[in-house]
């Protein structure tokens, strides 16, 4: 990333056209993540996703990546005293499954408006669901929110969203690969920062392309990660099309 470029997302910030972004992302999803007392009589956060809430028109839907949901599901049966939130609202995410795939890791969850506004979170809202697909041309904007940023109190936490942007360097049908180039990563007002680099607890959260065309500009949700590669600075998602309208998994 050259100068010129890292001045012209300071500035961006600074305009506050940067942070609008960040804001409407933000707003989609929450922490999805379980806490309660461990083996040794403590209370403790076991673990921390992302859950992203969007209305197809047909159905407001919560979705996340299916291991998170199988993290909490095999805490919960070790320790049935467990509780899950998603965002600020206490759930029993099994009460509200509709549906779960393994080999796409995503599960999808029946939500009403008034547990996405109490998650602290507004829907992302389709115009035709599911969006077109995403290219390898592309801007997206993506996050999550990171366990490694989790700061933990007695009986709740500040989990901080974080997000990135950039062209995929692959997209399928399958799913889109999103690598992080940390060697040239700038942090607005802060420089050439890595800042954090663990990115467990990403999964669930959404991918969005940006969209400068008339008649407005606008963004568009088009996937959902499920797979974070440490070693390849690797995020991989998958397309929103594997959603259907009424939140059923199309493979």
């Amino acid at each position: 990333m050259d100068a010129n470029t890292r001045a012209s997302l300071d500035q961006m910030e600074c305009a506050g056209y940067l942070p609008a972004l960040r804001n409407i992302i933000r707003s989609t999803c929450v922490p999805f993540w379980w806490h309660g007392i461990d083996a040794e009589g403590k209370y403790r956060i076991h673990r921390n996703g992302t859950v992203c809430f969007l209305q197809t028109g047909k159905r407001l839907v919560g979705v996340t990546a299916r291991h998170v949901f199988n993290g909490y599901l095999i805490a919960k049966a070790a320790q049935p005293d467990i509780r899950c939130q998603f965002g600020g609202v206490l759930i029993n995410p099994e009460t509200r499954l509709i549906a779960e795939n393994t080999v796409l890791d995503l599960a999808t969850f029946d939500v009403s408006e008034v547990i996405v506004a109490a998650a602290g979170a507004a829907p992302y809202t389709s115009v035709t669901w599911p969006s077109r697909e995403a290219s390898a041309s592309d801007v997206v904007l993506y996050g999550g929110y990171p366990g490694a940023l989790r700061v933990e109190h007695e009986t709740t936490a500040d989990i901080p969203f974080q997000w990135f942007a950039g062209t995929p360097i692959s997209v399928t049908s399958e799913n889109l690969k999103l690598r992080i180039d940390w060697e040239n990563f700038h942090q607005v007002f802060e420089g050439q920062s890595i800042g954090n680099a663990d990115m467990g607890g990403f999964s669930g959260g959404p991918v969005f392309r940006l969209v400068p065309a008339p008649p407005v500009e606008r963004l568009e949700l088009v996937a959902f990660i499920y797979e974070w590669e440490p070693s390849l600075s690797l995020l991989f998602a998958r397309p929103a099309h594997y959603i259907a309208m009424d939140g059923q998994l199309v493979e």
